[in-house]
Formats: C-alpha cells, structure tokens, sequence
C-alpha cells in the first residue's frame, strides 16, 4: 500500500483551503480595516484628505462604485487611493453595498 507524501498532502490542504469560502466580512468592519477614514471621512468620522463619502450612494452607481476601488486613477488620476482590485467578490459586494447605504 502506497501511502501520501507530505508534499502531495500540503498541496491537496492548499487547495481545499483555497477553495473555501472567505468569512463573512460587513461592509463598515472592510471599510475600517481598509483604512478608508484614514482620508475619507462621514459627518463625525474619518478624515478630511479625501473626498467626503456621505452621500456618496446617491452621487455614484454600484458600477461607478466598483471602477473606483478597483482602478481609482483611471475615474480620478491624482487619487492617491490604493487599488482594491485584490478584495474577494463577497468583500467588494459587501464594500459597494455599505457604500450605497450612505445614501441617506
């Protein structure tokens, strides 16, 4: 009987860690890890160096939204917002539905 190498083990614990779905993250939890009110700031919160993001459901599309946090330069070329092109599809859902939340 052939047993598994430790490498064939690693690799098949790779994949099924991979291949799991990522923990469930809201969107004010990312937009605090993000650091987004380092600059961004919310009437009472955040930081004045970026644009205000109160409102900012009403101004932009859920479309707009993600152009935004995946390539900020292309809508804005002297953002100094770091691309967020490498979030999960579940943490961009839950980041653009906070985002259009602040609509009120």
């Amino acid at each position: 009987m052939r047993t598994a190498r430790p490498a064939s083990l690693g690799l098949i614990l790779f994949l099924l860690l991979a291949a799991a779905p990522a923990p469930e993250v809201s969107g004010p939890e990312l937009a605090r890890r993000l650091g987004c009110w380092a600059c961004h700031s919310l009437p009472g919160q955040g930081d004045q160096k970026g644009s205000s993001l109160a409102n900012i459901g009403a101004r932009l599309s859920p479309e707009d939204l993600h152009a935004i946090l995946t390539h900020p330069r292309s809508r804005l070329p002297k953002a100094k917002m770091p691309s967020y092109a490498h979030l999960r599809p579940g943490e961009m859902r839950a980041l653009i539905d906070y985002l259009r939340s602040l609509e009120k």
